[in-house]
C-alpha cells in the first residue's frame, strides 16, 4: 500500500511540475514548476495517519496531535470497495480539486482558499506543495465506510505562500538533481 500512496503522489506532482495537468476550472492549465521535490515515504507520518483512521471518526486529528504534519482525511461511503480501490478513489478526489475548482495561475495560496467552502483546493495543495518531502498514509475499513488519511511534512497550505514557484521545469533544482518526472532529488 505504501508504494501506491507514494507513487501516486510523485507521478502526479511530476505531471504538475511539467505543466501537464488537466485544465483548471476556467483557469487554464497549471503552469510548470521551477522546483518541486520528490517525496519520500515516511513511517512516522504514516503512524499519525494510522492514528487518524483507527478511531473511525469522520474528523481530522487536532493539529497538536499530528506531530507537525498537515493532514488530508477522506471518508468514503463504499462498503464494497477493496482497500486499493478506496485508496485510488480518494487520492484522485483530492488531486482533482485543482481541475474541479481551479487555482490562480501564479500558484499563490491566498486566505480566500479557506473561504471557498466545499469548492476549495486544500487537499490538492497539500499533495502538490513544492517543499513537502515526506508523506505517510493509512486506510481503514470502518463498517460501511473507509477512512483514508495522508500526513504531509512540512505540510503546505500556508497562506500567502506559493504552492510552488512557477518557472522553467526544474530550473530551481540543484544542478543534476532533476529526475525523469521533473521532480528534484534531495538527501
Amino acid at each position: 500500500m505504501r508504494d501506491i500512496f507514494l507513487n501516486y503522489h510523485n507521478n502526479h506532482r511530476g505531471s504538475l511540475a511539467r505543466g501537464q495537468t488537466e485544465p483548471s476550472h476556467g483557469w487554464g492549465i497549471a503552469p510548470p514548476a521551477a522546483l518541486m521535490y520528490r517525496m519520500k515515504y515516511d513511517c512516522n507520518a504514516e503512524s499519525y495517519a494510522q492514528q487518524a483512521v483507527n478511531t473511525c471518526r469522520r474528523t481530522q486529528l487536532p493539529a497538536y496531535a499530528t506531530g507537525g504534519h498537515k493532514q488530508n482525511l477522506f471518508i468514503l461511503n463504499s462498503p464494497h470497495a477493496t482497500p486499493k480501490q478506496a485508496i485510488h478513489y480518494v487520492l484522485s478526489q483530492w488531486w482533482s480539486q485543482l481541475a474541479r475548482f481551479g487555482m490562480r495561475s501564479n500558484m499563490m495560496f491566498y486566505q480566500s482558499e479557506y473561504k471557498r467552502g466545499a469548492r476549495n483546493v486544500l487537499n490538492w495543495a497539500k499533495m502538490a506543495w513544492w517543499n513537502n518531502r515526506y508523506v505517510g498514509c493509512a486506510v481503514k475499513k470502518c463498517g460501511s465506510f473507509y477512512a483514508v488519511s495522508c500526513m504531509y511534512y512540512p505540510g503546505g497550505a500556508n497562506v500567502n505562500q506559493y504552492v510552488y514557484q512557477v518557472g522553467a521545469v526544474c530550473s530551481g533544482c540543484p544542478r543534476g538533481q532533476c529526475d525523469g518526472l521533473a521532480l528534484c532529488r534531495w538527501g
